[in-house]
């Protein structure tokens, strides 16, 4: 153990923790990434549900899932247990999380007035499972270290997981699902193996950590103070909100690829290969963008990419004849700049902790954390809702050669509306303050208080 120049204890963590905390986002990717991309065109095409109907499901269950995650954190930070404060959470629900994973493509044979009632209730369920293994996973971050540098190494590791996971739901579900004689049977099947194999890793990522657990005073404790404090941490709403709205571009984006190279590129097999190309140079883009942000910035560096993700997918909108080797190119493109948004919001809510701790005196990690994963669900309601109800106002039928309308639409749906959401996400995100000068002297100061 070590301390900083503020006084603060800091600990470098072990490359096997961080393996341990990295791994566990695996599984937590390829179940929320499954539904991200395929949920929808499998409720309008297989599970035969109405485009605007499935875009209902989505936004209500994201937003049920939304609201209960501030909740779920708040909990969090009045557990304590012999395992800590997150890790129950996630060795009881991991198994729980699996069964409504299946339950989501089980496809029972319905009448088509119940498919719409099953749907609803099932996506419900499953995220509130998933909202209550996941938000402590994600706060376990501010817990294990304070150091910010560790914090931006262990965010890597998992994120590379996360983007691995990504990649699995994104180029394996499709050519899964193709081994078996219905796409009915290969859902159901697929959901299953998914469902074990997610049960595995988050238990071998609870069981490989350790928390330092923070003693809550009685202020920290206090709903109504806790709000006070989240209203004066504007550094986390300018994040939170920019987050917001570049992730709804993100889903967006990935819930209409399914369409764009079916119905528009007419290329269904290439829809693995653009989620591969498309984690891939995410992951490989990891480490250069962490080399610039240490010469820059986490801000510079995270609008830096996001400019590039947009350009990217201005480009393709453009090249309207565009051959199926050259999008790929561009999707790789696009993955380039999508790694800072898998990467670097992640690694700068820590800092927030600090800064609502340094402000107020309140350190927030649960409660910050499920604010965040919050902000996420909810950008998952409205991508899901949007994407669902444009394709219904464009005329889109499931199964058949779409309109000149329905694949402006789509075309509309994968480049424009991200490209004009990741804008509004950059001009929230240049006002936060916080940078590698500032967050120091919070350091200070919050050692000098003790």
């Amino acid at each position: 153990m070590t301390a900083n120049k503020s006084g603060v204890d800091t600990v470098g963590l072990p490359i096997k923790m961080k393996l341990g905390y990295g791994v566990g986002d695996l599984a937590f990717n390829i179940l929320i990434n499954v539904t991200s991309f395929y949920l929808l065109i499998f409720y309008t095409d297989v599970f035969l549900i109405g485009a605007g109907a499935a875009g209902i499901i989505f936004l209500v269950s994201k937003l049920w899932n939304a609201l209960i995650d501030p909740f779920i954190g708040y909990f969090i930070d009045r557990t304590d247990t012999r395992w800590g404060k997150m890790r129950p959470y996630m060795i009881f629900g991991a198994a729980p999380l699996a069964v409504c994973f299946y339950l989501l493509f089980a496809s029972p044979d319905l009448e088509d007035s119940m498919r719409f009632a099953y749907g609803m209730a099932t996506f419900l369920l499953f995220n509130s499972a998933f909202a209550i293994a996941n938000v402590p996973y994600a706060a376990l971050t501010a817990s294990m270290t304070r150091d910010a540098n560790e914090r931006s190494n262990l965010t890597a590791y998992r994120m590379t997981f996360a983007t691995v996971g990504m990649l699995i739901a994104g180029g394996a579900t499709l050519p899964l699902v193709g081994l078996f004689p219905s796409k009915e049977i290969g859902y159901k099947t697929v959901a299953i193996i998914f469902g074990l194999f997610s049960i595995a890793i988050i238990l071998l990522s609870a069981f490989s950590v350790r928390e330092t657990v923070h003693q809550q005073s009685e202020d920290e404790k206090s709903v109504k103070l806790n709000m006070k404090a989240l209203s004066k941490n504007y550094p986390f709403i300018l994040l939170a909100i920019s987050f917001v709205v570049t992730a709804i571009a993100v889903y967006a984006m990935a819930s209409t690829t399914n369409y764009f190279f079916t119905y528009y590129v007419k290329r269904e097999d290439l829809i693995p290969v653009a989620f591969i190309v498309l984690f891939v140079s995410a992951v490989i883009a990891f480490p250069l963008w962490l080399k610039f942000s240490k010469k820059t910035s986490k801000k510079t560096t995270y609008i830096s990419g996001l400019i590039v993700f947009s350009a990217s997918l201005l480009v393709i909108y453009f090249y309207r004849d565009i051959s199926p080797l050259h999008l790929i190119i561009l999707i790789g493109c696009a993955g380039v700049g999508m790694s800072t948004y898998i990467l670097f919001p992640w690694a700068m809510i820590p800092d927030t902790v600090e800064y609502s701790q340094w402000k107020t005196g309140i350190r927030q990690e649960g409660f910050l954390y499920g604010f965040f994963v919050f902000g996420l669900k909810l950008s998952q309601a409205f991508a899901g809702f949007f994407t669902g109800t444009i394709l219904d106002r464009v005329g889109y039928v499931p199964n058949v050669e779409q309109t000149l309308e329905a694949l402006n639409g789509i075309r509309f749906l994968m480049t424009i509306m991200p490209c004009v959401l990741i804008s509004a996400g950059i001009l929230l995100i240049a006002f936060y303050p916080i940078n590698a000068e500032m967050h120091q002297r919070m350091l200070e100061d919050i050692g000098k208080a003790k």
